[in-house]
């Protein structure tokens, strides 16, 4: 990041100016029925049908404790960006999703002991991770958020030196974070809302992680807006991409044509819309 520092300096700028927006949006987005578009959205005809663990079935493995990306629906069921985007790009395929929920930490062995297809869990591109998985294309951008306490704003990554970060365990939070001089404690957490729960108890005095989380979190959550805000945040280069096992070459192709497809007929931007997110071109 050092020596691209004026670069992302000025991409910084931009990134939190448009922060209140998004974090503004969450799932209110009443102009049209976006479910009704995803759910009439049909099999591709540039597309063969991909051989998959399940017949007829895509499954994704998902954290399902990352809103607003992907959480329970409290009735047994899941919800968010990615289910609503994997659920187009399955039919896409001419296949249905199934989300099966796991834990982070463990999820990509999980993919690579064929217990899902692809992982859809808000997944940054590292080179560390593309030495075991393949990528599909970026489907959204990667940004950091410092999440402090109001009265007590922290609005640069430097301002985190002698202070307690919670993170979300192996997360670009984390790795983003052990780069910082000086953070006297980094504290680790399975998923983070957990760490949001010790923010709100002082245990740790901020949270680092993806912003388009964070501000959902807050947004949907009476007691953290009067408390928390994004006062800060990270650019990073690692955008969203859904992993997919190196020998899977037919589903990673199928995912990316899919996924034009969608970006090209405006569903893919109506799913940004519906939760508050700023795509990729």
């Amino acid at each position: 990041m050092k020596k691209n520092h004026i670069l992302l300096v000025a991409l910084l700028l931009v990134v939190m100016a448009l922060i209140p927006a998004t974090a503004g949006c969450g799932s209110d987005y009443a102009e049209e029925n976006v479910d009704d578009f995803i759910a009439a959205v049909e099999k591709s005809d540039a597309i063969e049908k991909p051989e998959t663990i399940e017949d007829g079935w895509i499954l994704g493995g998902s954290d399902t404790a990352f809103p607003p990306m992907e959480f329970s629906d409290e009735a047994g069921g899941y919800k968010g960006f990615d289910v609503d985007l994997c659920t187009a790009l399955a039919h896409k395929m001419g296949l249905k999703l199934q989300v099966v929920s796991t834990a982070w930490d463990g999820i990509i062995p999980g993919l690579l002991g064929d217990r899902y297809d692809i992982i859809m869990s808000a997944m940054s591109i590292t080179e560390e991770r593309l030495e075991q998985v393949n990528f599909t294309d970026a489907y959204l951008p990667g940004i950091l958020a410092i999440t402090a306490p109001i009265d007590a704003p922290v609005t640069s990554a430097d301002q985190l030196a002698g202070m307690i970060v919670g993170v979300q365990v192996d997360t670009t939070g984390q790795f983003a974070v052990e780069e910082i001089e000086g953070v006297k404690e980094i504290k680790k957490y399975p998923d983070i809302l957990t760490a949001f729960q010790d923010l709100a108890a002082e245990r740790v005095q901020a949270v680092v992680n993806d912003e388009p989380v964070n501000a959902y979190i807050i947004q949907t959550n009476e007691d953290y807006k009067a408390k928390f805000a994004n006062t800060g945040g990270i650019v990073t280069v690692n955008d969203y991409g859904y992993a997919i096992k190196k020998e899977n070459t037919s589903l990673l192709e199928a995912m990316n044509t899919a996924l034009a497809e969608l970006k090209a007929e405006g569903i893919y931007q109506k799913i940004c819309d519906k939760w508050g997110l700023t795509g990729v071109e």
